[in-house]
């Protein structure tokens, strides 16, 4: 028999049973349809039995719940400008036109479909060094943005190239937000950013 422990669902409050390696995913309650995120301090509680038919069934091995690293920068860049951003103890602020608010906050700036990029901005000592790119393309994987700082690391799929459009979205955001006397230590990202397909 595996392991499970117990979470409650926020909207309907139903007790739910989920396995040890769905933390830090988000399910729907069997109940109400809502989209619970598995969270991590559930492990401290005590493990119930495995119920059968239970919606968040898996396997309980070991995870590690993937985490936004605290020094790295991070951006979802829609078709024609940058949807959100991430800088360590900020959280998550979305593009409500005039600039950028919190999350949590600002739901309804939050767009719940389409295909986005999802740039992680390795920094060395306040420099930024590489961008590591992915795409977001499922229905309503932005929403997990004003839930949970690291949920949308379980929304990433297969690694993608910047369009050219993007690309000036994203330099002139850069340009915007970093001195240019950061910008000039990175170079590699600016070289990328400026060549044209």
């Amino acid at each position: 028999m595996s392991e499970v422990f117990q979470i409650v669902c926020k909207s309907c409050n139903s007790k739910l049973n989920a396995k040890v390696s769905l933390i830090g995913q988000t399910r729907n309650c069997p109940k109400c349809k809502t989209p619970v995120l598995i969270q991590q301090h559930a492990l401290n509680e005590i493990p119930s039995p495995e119920i059968p038919g239970s919606e968040f069934i898996s396997n309980p091995d070991s995870v590690k719940v993937p985490q936004l690293e605290f020094q790295n920068r991070y951006f979802i860049i829609g078709l024609d400008r940058v949807v959100a951003v991430w800088e360590g103890s900020k959280g998550w602020h979305v593009n409500v036109g005039s600039g950028f608010a919190p999350a949590r906050s600002n739901m309804e700036a939050v767009p719940d479909q389409g295909t986005f990029a999802f740039v992680e901005m390795v920094m060395e000592d306040g420099v930024p060094k590489n961008l590591i790119i992915s795409k977001i393309s499922s229905r309503g994987a932005l929403m997990v943005l004003f839930r949970d700082t690291h949920a949308i690391l379980g929304k990433l799929e297969e690694p993608v190239e910047l369009s050219d459009v993007q690309k000036d979205v994203f330099l002139r955001h850069l340009r915007q937000v970093f001195m240019a006397t950061v910008l000039v230590e990175a170079e590699g990202i600016i070289e990328y950013l400026t060549a044209r397909e």
